[in-house]
């Protein structure tokens, strides 16, 4: 153990005055630690038991370690204070191991409670995280911590928070790694988990929320109490973009629907077909509608999965037999969906491919295969790999330097845009877009428009929200992502800009058992009216499968003499089609 100053001298300055004042409810090495009734440390659940001891390090001192139970559910130990509280601070070492699942977990609790209260901290993801009861979501303090490579040698850290029960935020001094530093300012002000709770223990948390092989330690635990505790800062007033301007949204089943949308099914799966689909595309070349998708055996993003499509003549009424476009392979790489062009006089299809390469959290190899479809043949030929990192998801938009863009998400599940050469298209450049760790991303579908003075990018993110960003200078470089004032799950949109000048955005509502198309006024930037595409639960996937559920989701969209079509995944088995008239898109005055 390290010895620290007694209460009543102040080791980080400027952060407290008159802390001889305050009450210690808690001082303690881990010297000796028992989980007793003696010892006031008791196991949370009595039926229980945490993986919890004294450990010695190399150099002789006693520190606290847990790790992952191996009992059913979660399993933590407390420290009950002599009484509830209404302001705490507390303050410890922690060190932690590497992985990107959660290696520690602490919680304060209430009189009664049985869970955590205002304070609900954990290490996850490389990051130290406080739980929002608002967005109920994980969300960061800081990355700037370190795991540790070996528990021989552990990295520390020293944390103090300041938590009041009356107050919904949280104060949180993070020291640099290897350092016990504190500085006078808060590394951060977090909003808490819940409150208007008396604060009347404390919890470390060592179960299966734990992630196997993963370990922390604590020592130099203090926790103090009284008034004489400086309150936590206001929350900071969260910066978020304005998508959305038209006023209060009524709820899915009380908005109108698009007057005179005609819905079809393009392909639908069958026994002794592809049972997967999802990520259509649709577009009009020459007369003829064209619509493709990602097609797999039976399970999402699975190795023999393949890009797929029917042609109509008369606008959608009938469809042809399915065509292969791009075939997969015989080994762990495949193709899947992707987005269609037309381009002086040729129709492109950028298909994803993924499996082999480059390591990814999510798509290891990814790049982006062209396709032209050969008129005079009438099959589609590869002109081979064109984009890196990025898979496409919206049909590319000229922008005024001449370039062509599109948005997508990177091998990692981030977001990203891929920019042509000028008219060269077998040459594209991704860049990424920067983001928030509050946007918590897990597949980041990007899609993308020219919206005048900037590109605007729409990102699928957390906190139950699209995300936003923009580009000043053609895509070169973005503004960090932010979270917007429009609803949207995790669920990939569609950001188009019809014949009239509107913006639109198809998109999900709150989930996917409701889609959605929002406009703007000509040449707005901001969304203000909004229609039911459809709503309800879809039919249940008929087949078994990964990933599947009821869902109208996944849209893509393109406009052709007064129509726009919009496609999508029903139940990721089969290809819905919705054509709505565009005089039904206009703003109502």
């Amino acid at each position: 153990m390290i010895r620290l100053p007694v209460i009543g001298i102040v080791a980080c300055a400027g952060i407290f005055s008159a802390v001889a004042e305050r009450v210690v409810l808690l001082r303690t090495g881990f010297d000796e630690f028992h989980l007793d009734a003696s010892s006031g440390w008791t196991a949370f659940d009595a039926s229980r038991a945490p993986e919890v001891r004294t450990v010695r390090l190399p150099n002789g001192n006693a520190i606290l370690r847990g790790v992952r139970s191996p009992a059913s559910g979660w399993v933590a130990f407390s420290k009950n204070f002599s009484e509830p509280q209404k302001r705490i601070a507390i303050e410890f070492d922690f060190a932690f191991s590497k992985g990107m699942g959660r290696s520690m977990n602490l919680w304060s609790h209430d009189p009664d409670g049985r869970d955590a209260s205002q304070f609900n901290l954990c290490v996850q993801g490389g990051a130290l995280r406080q739980y929002d009861g608002a967005s109920r979501t994980w969300e960061v303090i800081t990355t700037g911590i370190q795991p540790s490579p070996d528990d021989r040698m552990p990295i520390w850290h020293r944390l103090r928070a300041v938590i009041d029960s009356q107050s919904d935020a949280i104060d949180y001094w993070i020291s640099a790694p290897g350092s016990r530093e504190l500085s006078e300012k808060p590394t951060a002000t977090m909003r808490t988990y819940r409150t208007q709770l008396p604060i009347a223990g404390i919890d470390f948390v060592s179960g299966t929320r734990i992630a196997k092989e993963a370990w922390y330690f604590i020592d130099n635990l203090i926790i103090t109490g009284g008034p004489e505790i400086p309150a936590p800062h206001p929350l900071p007033k969260p910066a978020t973009f304005e998508l959305w301007s038209g006023g209060k949204i009524a709820a899915p089943k009380n908005l109108p629907f698009v007057h005179g949308v005609e819905h079809s099914t393009i392909q639908r799966a069958t026994a002794d077909g592809y049972k997967f689909l999802h990520g259509a595309a649709i577009i009009h070349h020459k007369g003829t509608l064209f619509a493709n998708w990602a097609n797999s055996p039976v399970d999402e993003n699975s190795a023999g999965e393949t890009l797929q499509g029917r042609r109509s003549k008369d606008d959608g009424r009938t469809w042809s037999e399915l065509e292969m476009i791009a075939p997969g392979f015989a080994t762990k790489g495949r193709h899947s969906h992707g987005v269609l062009m037309s381009h002086q006089e040729t129709l492109w299809a950028f298909c994803c491919r993924f499996g082999i390469g480059t390591p990814g959290r999510k798509f290891p190899g990814l790049q982006a295969e062209a396709f032209v479809l050969n008129e005079a043949t009438d099959r589609w030929e590869s002109r081979g790999i064109v984009m890196t990192n990025c898979w496409p998801y919206d049909e590319p938009v000229r922008m005024k330097n001449g370039n062509y863009i599109t948005g997508g998400q990177d091998k990692d599940g981030y977001p990203v845009v891929a920019i042509s050469d000028g008219d060269n298209l077998l040459k594209w450049n991704s860049v990424l877009i920067p983001f928030p760790a509050a946007l918590q991303p897990s597949f980041a579908e990007t899609t993308v428009m020219d919206v005048g003075k900037q590109i605007m990018a729409v990102i699928r993110g957390g906190r139950g929200v699209a995300w936003v960003s923009s580009s000043k200078d053609f895509g070169a470089t973005w503004r960090e992502a932010l979270p917007s004032n429009l609803p949207m799950p995790r669920a990939k949109a569609y950001l188009g800009k019809l014949s009239t000048g509107q913006l639109f955005l198809v998109s999900n509502l709150r989930n996917r058992d409701t889609l959605i198309i929002s406009v703007s006024e000509p040449d707005g930037t901001s969304l203000k009216e909004m229609w039911r595409i459809r709503h309800g639960r879809s039919e249940a996937p008929r087949f078994k499968g990964s990933a599947k559920g009821p869902q109208w989701s996944y849209p893509y969209a393109h406009e052709h003499a007064g129509k726009l079509y919009v496609v999508y995944s029903i139940g990721k088995e089969d290809c819905g089609l919705s054509v709505l008239p565009v005089e039904s898109l206009s703003i109502r005055k």
